[in-house]
């Protein structure tokens, strides 16, 4: 699954660029990529940061050895970063309501990033790096995007 966010991110970055530049169809493939990404988040934000494959998600086995923390915290960032990627959507294509995802977004990521450094205070585990470091770069995208004018990328 992390070739697929790998490809999607590419996606968005392109329908980014395609904005800027202000290339025709630019709002149906920002729309596509940050829809398809928020959606991976969303749904399978859980295994994505868990590191399950696909096929894996449905086996018990899968889930032995995790802890109950890994997976809600997992699921905290995959609801935290879906919010955020649409927000990031809303503001490219100039959407209402835009700022409030990106608001709600970004305090439910300072939330996740406090809770995921307490917890990897006390257990050192590469899982909680993982999040802390998704969600700052997910949160410093989301301060950029609300710094910006609102008509900035067109």
């Amino acid at each position: 699954m992390k070739k697929l966010e790998i490809i999607l991110i590419i996606g968005a970055v392109i329908g980014l660029l395609m904005t800027v530049f202000s290339i025709p169809l630019h709002s149906l493939v920002v729309s596509v990529f940050f829809t398809a990404l928020g959606c991976l988040y969303f749904y399978l934000g859980f295994a994505l940061f868990n590191g399950f494959s696909f096929r894996k998600i449905f086996k018990a086995e899968s889930y032995k050895g995790l802890w109950p923390w890994q997976i809600l915290i997992a699921m905290g960032a995959g609801l935290t970063l879906s919010i955020l990627t649409i927000g990031y959507m809303f503001s490219i294509l100039n959407y209402p309501m835009a700022k409030t995802f990106l608001i709600f977004g970004g305090a439910l990521a300072v939330i996740i990033i406090t809770l995921t450094t307490l917890r990897n205070a006390r257990e050192k585990n590469q899982f909680y790096r993982n999040i802390i470091l998704r969600c700052l770069v997910f949160l410093i995208i989301a301060v950029i995007f609300l710094l910006l004018p609102r008509e900035g990328l067109t």
